[in-house]
């Protein structure tokens, strides 16, 4: 059977089906009645009227007549048509079908009936001509010509109940199918192999690996008489239990549960996310990829952080919130280069300042405020027992280096001078009297400090 669409002559696309499927001759034991309908306007793209259709059906006993008594063909039409009596003449029965008056097709569909036709004896293929009456507007109509084929095949002839052993397999398993059908050549076409597979006489076809999604099947019937070769299809389809699903575009209304792995395969295609991205249950959410976790906008995160391995920052870390803290267990300059801290350090109270090493200042050390120990200043240290250890200048007085332990130090109570190299001797700290230094011969001496 053919399918005729709209083309350069006909308006209006037509496609004929016969019960029964396939239609069969008549054999000189048995006459074979079937009927044939003609649907009208199924797939139209452009509306168009109609005021008429004719068809000629072929009467006679060869390959390519459909009948040889066109009289007694019974007809019948959707709400709105009606048929004329058969009437034979010119080796073909005519039926009119007419409209109460003119139709517009937009889409819809109306269906021409022909039944109780005895077919004749002879397998072929028939073709029934059709003339409709039609406009592109709703007046001026013309005759344009149409036709659709049917075929028949031998007596007897049967193609019938295509189906799979199990409607539903799992996924990865092969599916069987089975169908009933005389001597023809069958083929099968499935799933993405539209070239089908040969089987020649068989009845039952499994597929040749398993099915991962829901597979239609088609399986086609050929058979050879009077000089063309007659066709007939039957279609079923065999679901699969969790398939995979390959889809273009997919919107999920609900919640969606992945059991496994979701993978995006092309690398240039994003996956965007309105919402949130959380870990199952209240297991937090982990990027397991060696390659780690790239960030090409802004990373805003509200709760707490927790990093087990090195972090690296190849632009600035700023944490300027209110009442927030950084802690850091070992501060560090860069691979061996010293830590550079360019801003003020303010160390609140009741925090104390320990350093193990050397200690360089290139500018001046306020103390309290408002005393000063500017670049070239003295140190002095003063012990209980009012003798004087210097580093650097004592000024007026005579020095000598002495070559001490540092236990000489660290068993002393000593108390610390501060003498300025701009003026004095001795500047006082805040709120205490000033000092009175007694003349005495006591001399002054420097100790090495790195003794």
């Amino acid at each position: 059977m053919s399918v005729v669409m709209v083309n350069a002559t006909n308006l209006l696309p037509y496609e004929p089906s016969t019960d029964p499927k396939p239609l069969r001759v008549s054999s000189a034991e048995e006459t074979e009645y079937g009927s044939v309908n003609i649907n009208v306007g199924g797939g139209i793209t452009t509306s168009a009227w109609c005021s008429k259709i004719t068809v000629r059906v072929p009467v006679g006993a060869g390959a390519e007549h459909l009948t040889t008594e066109g009289a007694v063909i019974k007809t019948g039409a959707s709400t709105g048509w009606t048929p004329s009596a058969p009437a034979v003449s010119g080796g073909f029965a005519v039926i009119t079908f007419t409209p109460a008056r003119a139709v517009q097709f937009t889409g819809q569909i109306i269906t021409l009936t022909l039944s109780n036709i005895a077919v004749n004896r002879t397998a072929g293929q028939v073709s029934i001509a059709i003339v409709e009456s039609s406009s592109r507007t709703n007046g001026s109509f013309t005759n344009k010509d149409a036709a659709v084929v049917v075929d028949k095949f031998p007596a007897g002839f049967v193609f019938r109940n295509f189906a799979p052993e199990k409607i539903m397999v799992e996924n990865g398993e092969v599916s069987v199918l089975r169908w009933e059908g005389s001597d023809a050549k069958y083929t099968m076409h499935w799933g993405d192999t539209p070239a089908g597979v040969s089987l020649d006489k068989e009845r039952v076809w499994s597929t040749p690996r398993g099915l991962t999604t829901v597979t239609g099947f088609m399986l086609r019937a050929e058979v050879t008489a009077g000089g063309v070769t007659l066709t007939h299809t039957l279609t079923t389809a065999v679901t699969v239990r969790i398939p995979d699903l390959v889809v273009r575009n997919l919107t999920v209304q609900g919640p969606a549960t992945f059991a496994d792995s979701v993978s995006l395969s092309n690398t240039a295609k994003d996956l965007t996310v309105a919402g949130s991205v959380r870990g199952a249950g209240s297991s937090p959410l982990r990027v397991s990829q060696n390659a780690g976790l790239k960030v090409d906008a802004v990373l805003n995160v509200t709760g707490a952080s927790t990093f087990n391995g090195d972090v690296t920052a190849n632009g600035f870390v700023t944490a300027v919130g209110a009442g927030k803290v950084v802690r850091i267990a070992d501060l560090r300059g860069p691979g061996g280069e010293p830590l550079k801290i360019n801003s003020h350090v303010n160390v609140l109270p009741g925090n104390n300042v320990t350093i193990t090493d050397n200690l360089t200042a290139n500018g001046n050390i306020k103390a309290g405020g408002n005393r000063v120990l500017r670049a070239g200043d003295t140190l002095g240290f003063k012990s209980i027992t009012n003798r004087y250890l210097s580093e650097g200048y004592d000024y007026g007085g005579t020095h000598e280096i002495v070559n001490s332990s540092r236990t000489h130090y660290n068993t002393s109570s000593w108390r610390t001078l501060h003498f300025a190299s701009a003026s004095s001797f001795v500047e006082t700290r805040e709120h205490d009297p000033e000092p009175v230094v007694p003349p005495r011969p006591d001399r002054t001496i420097a100790a090495d400090p790195e003794l």
